[in-house]
């Protein structure tokens, strides 16, 4: 067996490496989050040249939580599919997505987004002044080489459909 002369120099120099190693997959980690923000970002932002830069040629898109909401879009083997459903269901109005938090685990970027906003009565096919939404979602990414190839919603439908079709209070959730 091998006996350094310094075993304290050994130690610091494999503490060092392990430090090295932990640098650059936490870097990796914040790079797949910069990813999946821009993402999301640019997404509903409506920039979708953005959008196609920042996604990888075998993307899909799921929700499992649209199901039996006819107007939301469920699933989507590709990006124009995705995309052209975007573009013709993109609200006009006052709406935006925040990402509120999230976090980078593998090659998975998990996003905690608040959609909110205000939406008018005629876009929505009701009578009335403009509603106000304020509902919760996850957005879950798959990242691969600096590419999302995956994005996976779960989105509070119920609540966002019993907000909308509440007559305009002065206490909607969005002032």
């Amino acid at each position: 067996m091998y006996k350094s002369a310094r075993p304290s120099l050994c130690r610091a120099l494999l503490a060092a490496a392990w430090m090295l190693g932990m640098t650059a997959t936490a870097s990796a980690a914040e790079h797949r989050l910069e990813i999946a923000r821009s993402y999301v970002e640019a997404l509903h932002a409506g920039q979708w040249d953005r959008v196609r830069a920042l996604t990888g040629p075998a993307f899909r898109f799921s929700d499992p939580t649209a199901e039996g909401h006819e107007t939301v879009i469920t699933r989507a083997d590709d990006l124009e599919t995705f995309l052209d459903y975007m573009q013709a269901n993109r609200p006009d109005g006052d709406a935006e997505a925040l990402v509120e938090d999230g976090f980078a685990s593998g090659r998975h970027v998990t996003l905690l987004v608040r959609y909110r906003g205000r939406l008018d009565g005629e876009a929505l096919g009701t009578e009335g002044g403009p509603r106000g939404f304020d509902v919760p979602g996850v957005t879950i990414l798959t990242v691969v080489d600096g590419k999302v190839v995956h994005h996976l919603d779960y989105v509070d439908y119920e609540t966002l459909q019993r907000q909308l079709s509440e007559p305009a209070t002065g206490s909607d959730p969005v002032p």
